[in-house]
């Protein structure tokens, strides 16, 4: 699991070097990893790696034990001249990387910080600039592998939705008809494996707005176990189950690419989704 800290700052310092001198062999760079994971709150709330203390604040941080242990690493799937394709764990957020490969990169897409699995970096501007353009133009097919408790009724079906997004809150509102100020929202899904009565989904999902999946799902009643933001409220998870939501971009393929990038065109990245289904198995 981990271990929790909590700590009064007794002068004026930045938030990272006070958690590096006060938690036990946390470098400077895990403690930014941490608090760019939401596992650091100053005097209870969230806050930013360049955020000042002042005397008396009170910090409270969670190490997983993954980051005590050195673990926290993000295996290359594939690279070349052009661009690094790593497969992200959970707890670690997207922008970390370019660090952990200690060399320039550039971000062409996102993926939160506990969904895990395929996501492209750069080298270049000019690649970032080609690949952005091809991930917003719904060039670059996304599937994804999400566990869902219930399982939906459906073997598979392609879900329409309509979403806005809170960004003060960075909320998504989901809903079953068109209203102002709302984007059409598009997931198609199949069922992989139903285990009682969950279920481990393949999900593609056709657009791509902020937490669609997640939120998607957790709509038509069949939320992501580990999930706690558009989850059921009042559900209890089952016994076993993970902390973090089980979800995981599993394949990547491109499409449409031109000049020096066109040999990525029709190429597929997968990796496992690494999803520990014991507890699941365990309760049939």
């Amino acid at each position: 699991m981990g271990k929790k800290y909590e700590f009064t700052a007794n002068k004026e310092e930045k938030l990272v070097t006070f958690l590096a001198s006060s938690v036990p062999a946390l470098s400077s760079a895990k403690a930014d990893i941490l608090i760019k994971c939401g596992e650091v709150r100053v005097n209870g709330v969230k806050t930013k790696a360049n955020a000042m203390l002042g005397v008396g604040d009170t910090v409270s941080v969670f190490v997983p034990d993954e980051l005590n242990k050195n673990a926290v690493n993000a295996p290359i799937v594939y690279e070349d001249d052009n661009i690094v394709i790593f497969n992200k764990p959970k707890r670690t957020a997207y922008d970390i990387l370019p660090q952990l490969y200690n060399a320039p990169l550039f971000a062409v897409h996102r993926l939160d910080t506990n969904t895990t699995g395929l996501i492209v970096f750069a080298k270049t501007e000019w690649v970032m600039k080609e690949l952005s353009e091809a991930f917003k133009e719904r060039r670059v097919k996304k599937v994804y592998e999400a566990v869902v408790l219930p399982a939906p009724k459906d073997d598979g079906a392609t879900l329409t939705a309509y979403t806005r997004l809170l960004t003060d809150r960075n909320l998504a509102l989901v809903s079953g008809a068109q209203k102002s100020g709302y984007k059409t929202m598009i997931t198609e899904y199949s069922v992989k494996e139903r285990i009682g009565e969950a279920a481990v989904l393949r999900v593609l999902p056709h657009t791509g707005r902020t937490h669609q999946i997640r939120a998607h799902l957790g709509f038509v009643g069949c939320p992501i176990i580990g999930e706690h933001k558009y989850g059921i409220r009042g559900n209890a998870a089952p016994q076993g189950a993970p902390d973090t939501q089980m979800l995981a971009a599993v394949e990547l393929e491109f499409s449409g690419l031109k000049g020096k990038l066109k040999y990525l065109n029709g190429k597929t990245f997968s990796v496992d989704s690494g999803f520990d289904l014991t507890f699941l198995r365990n309760a049939r």
